[in-house]
């Protein structure tokens, strides 16, 4: 596990600890656009909600170098193309860092420079309407109807993937390889 957070990095090993999987991961604070392991380090990499908040070059070409070939990097990301959920974001701005940029799809076209494969679905449209309804029991009735809906419309509309709240990236053969220690 690794995060430039100290703190984020005790909740995680508290985590770790109360599933009983501590000695199981190496907890780390470091920063991902400068990770401190060689080359071809992982066969896999899973982050959620970190690369929104790194500089999307220096983060994916960091991945790519510590990926090993045949491996794969996955990612759960923030999506900022939703202006309902765009407005919320500037409502609330104590939830927010300074360093936040919520994907878009063009984003990818960054990925792509580093990765021979970068594969992306995108979830959550219609579904927030369920959001109000959290704290009741209709709510998981609601959602899992909803975002059967999403899927649904986001294969008949592709373009309306761009309007998600999240998107899940898969990246794979990676390209670059440059010359760290």
């Amino acid at each position: 596990a690794v995060d430039l957070s100290p703190i984020a990095i005790e909740r995680s090993r508290d985590a770790a600890r109360r599933q009983g999987v501590e000695d199981m991961i190496d907890f780390r604070v470091m920063n991902a656009e400068a990770l401190d392991f060689p080359n071809d380090s992982f066969g896999l990499i899973c982050g959620d909600g970190i690369i929104h908040h790194l500089d999307l070059d220096a983060a994916f070409a960091e991945v790519a170098r510590v990926l090993e070939p045949g491996g794969r990097a996955i990612f759960r990301e923030p999506m900022g193309h939703n202006p309902a959920i765009n407005l919320y974001r500037r409502l609330t701005p104590a939830e927010r860092t300074d360093d936040e940029h919520p994907l878009v799809l063009r984003d990818l076209d960054v990925a792509q420079r580093y990765f021979g494969q970068v594969r992306a679905r995108c979830f959550h449209v219609s579904v927030l309407g369920a959001i109000p309804f959290r704290d009741t029991r209709a709510f998981p009735y609601m959602h899992r109807a909803l975002d059967a809906a999403d899927r649904a419309l986001m294969r008949a509309i592709p373009p309306l993937r761009a309007w998600a709240w999240l998107m899940v990236m898969q990246l794979s053969e990676p390209r670059l390889h440059t010359a760290r220690p």
